[in-house]
């Protein structure tokens, strides 16, 4: 498995430059860059972000854009609108080229209107999940659509309803445990839907909470059950990104951040 930790753990504490050498001091070696601004896909930025993780020795693994600014888009019936959204999204996967990184973890159209049950157009989605994937590939990008509970992917169900109507072969998933845990449903069943498409995993806990919901909390300090994801995982053969995903108001400070990723990476790698 690769252990690593996003640059969103420090979203509002320091600038994503700067959360590479937050993570490159505690010694992890492998990232997610959650970009935070379209400025931060321009080459410039880009290259010189790739030059500070190369001094670490950090390996980008995965990035995650800004996405409800064109993602949605990317899936519209307006040629106008897919077209401009394709421009940002091409940006994206030239920023990913630069920084060496293998998977784009993707959400695609939200769901934004209130109903008892969500209607996809699976022939339509496939058609255009795979014309955004087979782009990701042209970069030689994986694509990795991820588990959220306000977007398409909130039912374990999704990869297998899409299958049919896909003609891309680059098609992957990140499973998210907290998104998971708000659409209501294990995640050993996403786990189970993805098999040997999961190719990255966001970690993070969370307390089930009768008000407030779904709470986010670091690994091990909440109701999740580790020994039954680690089982999960090891049942499907996984061996990708296993990758720290927290809010930066879940910890204290920065040591206990970094004690959490060991925690992690000893868990998971014994």
């Amino acid at each position: 498995m690769k252990f690593g930790m996003s640059t969103a753990c420090f979203f509002l504490k320091c600038y994503t430059e700067d959360a590479i050498d937050e993570i490159g001091k505690m010694g992890v070696k492998n990232a997610e860059v959650f970009f935070c601004a379209q400025s931060e896909y321009k080459p410039a930025f880009v290259k010189e972000l790739k030059k500070k993780a190369d001094d670490y020795g950090i390996k980008i693994y995965s990035t995650h854009a800004l996405n409800t600014q064109f993602e949605p888009q990317l899936f519209s019936w307006h040629d106008r609108q897919r077209e401009e959204a394709y421009d940002v999204y091409k940006r994206v996967l030239e920023a990913d080229v630069i920084l060496g990184a293998d998977v784009y973890v993707f959400h695609g159209p939200t769901n934004v209107k209130i109903a008892n049950k969500l209607n996809i157009n699976y022939e339509y989605a496939g058609m255009m999940a795979s014309k955004a994937a087979e782009t990701a590939k042209s970069f030689g990008v994986k694509l990795a659509y991820e588990t959220v509970h306000w977007c398409w992917y909130a039912n374990p169900d999704f990869p297998e309803k899409l299958a049919p109507y896909m003609d891309s072969d680059n098609l992957y998933y990140t499973l998210d445990l907290k998104q998971a845990a708000q659409s209501r449903h294990p995640f050993s069943e996403y786990v189970k839907k993805m098999g040997d498409r999961l190719i990255n995993v966001h970690v993070c806990d969370y307390q089930i909470d009768n008000e407030k919901n779904i709470i986010p909390k670091l690994p091990f300090n909440g109701v999740l059950d580790f020994n039954e994801l680690k089982q999960s995982l090891t049942e499907v053969g996984y061996d990708g990104g296993i990758v720290l995903e927290v809010y930066q108001h879940n910890y204290r400070d920065y040591d206990e951040l970094k004690a959490c990723f060991y925690q992690i990476k000893d868990f998971f790698g014994s």
